[in-house]
């Protein structure tokens, strides 16, 4: 893939989009027809949200949250993929692991287009909590404890994903995304519901001698 270099320099992203004291140093380049930021794709302008200061960080700050509970989600279908007893959940585990790594990348380009170049760290990986993470998980055999620890997990989730709406007001490419998400992190949901009421079901039929 051939990259042309279009420009070298600090870009004060308020002149453009609206944010304030967002400078960065950014590397430009232009490849099968797309302007590339910093090594990512960034969206069109037109779509960037004129944030306060305050409320640009707390939403930086929700995305990197969010990027971590997706690496989560990642190693904990993972983890369940690995058991025996998943049986017909088997498809939709794999599902969900892979919407976990598909939704961290989406994360990301949100994270390295809203963030502060000169402030905001960038996202790293928490192994320690993913190993106590998934240690909960290692523990649990039955196909209904597997289901309902994923459905909590779930849960938190999507909670996470609706505190973002009251930034997006006027980004309406961020909350497609946003919008996206949730819609595939609720049918999950759903399934795993249901898989809990079925095993509820089960034991509550009267044992016949």
């Amino acid at each position: 893939m051939k990259l042309h270099v279009i420009s070298v320099f600090y870009e004060n992203k308020s002149n453009l989009y609206g944010l304030k004291n967002n400078i960065s140093f950014c590397a430009h380049f232009v490849t099968a027809g797309h302007r590339i930021c910093a090594g990512y794709r960034i969206p069109s302008p037109v779509s960037a949200t004129a944030m306060e200061d305050s409320k640009l960080h707390e939403f930086v700050l929700k995305i990197s949250s969010l990027w971590s509970e997706q690496k989560i989600r990642e190693v904990l279908y993972l983890e369940a993929l690995k058991k025996d007893s998943m049986g017909p959940l088997r498809r939709m585990l794999t599902q969900g692991h892979f919407s976990a790594l598909l939704f961290q990348k989406e994360i990301h380009w949100i994270y390295d287009y809203f963030k502060c170049f000169l402030t905001d760290k960038d996202l790293v990986n928490n192994e320690e909590v993913n190993l106590n993470t998934i240690s909960v998980l290692h523990d649990l055999e039955g196909k209904e404890e597997v289901a309902g620890y994923l459905k909590k997990t779930e849960g938190k989730v999507l909670q996470s994903y609706r505190s973002l709406y009251k930034y997006l007001d006027r980004d309406l490419e961020t909350r497609r995304v946003v919008d996206e998400h949730l819609d595939r992190i609720s049918e999950f949901y759903e399934i795993l519901s249901k898989q809990e009421i079925v095993i509820i079901k089960d034991l509550k039929r009267p044992v016949t001698a």
